[in-house]
């Protein structure tokens, strides 16, 4: 049996899933739902999907419930030593600035758990990044 693809989630992902009034609603949670792919996202979007939820003011337990459902359907991802040494690599050619750096250390988790695509709605924050291939949702 061939294996599913691997993407990682962004962030943007997980949040207009959990946003039922967003235009990307349907497309995100049918791409989250879709069996063909195995999903993974560093913990980094974990943390910044609670910190935008958190400043929309959504309520903790509702949001909480939200990321349980993220935690038991998505490989989780932690940053190492070995994702440390491609971002500083990444860092050295690609001399990103302001929030690109999140970015680049993003990317540097995936391709040490040899993740080459990423999952997004905003595809302008992995553009010109030659290590991965972004699939826009």
């Amino acid at each position: 049996m061939p294996t599913k693809p691997k993407t990682l989630v962004d962030t943007n992902i997980f949040i207009y899933s959990y946003d039922a009034t967003s235009i990307y609603h349907k497309k995100v949670v049918r791409f989250l739902n879709d069996p063909s792919f195995d999903l993974y996202t560093p913990t980094k979007n974990i943390s910044e999907f609670f910190a935008v939820l958190s400043k929309l003011g959504q309520p903790f337990p509702k949001v909480f419930s939200f990321y349980q459902n993220i935690k038991s359907n998505t490989g989780l991802l932690f940053p190492n030593t070995s994702s440390l040494s491609i971002f500083e690599i990444l860092l050295q050619k690609y001399e990103p600035k302001g929030n690109k750096v999140y970015d680049m250390e993003i990317v540097s988790i995936a391709l040490d758990n040899r993740i080459t695509e990423i999952s997004t709605v905003n595809v302008k924050d992995f553009a010109g990044i030659s290590e991965i291939k972004v699939r826009t949702i």
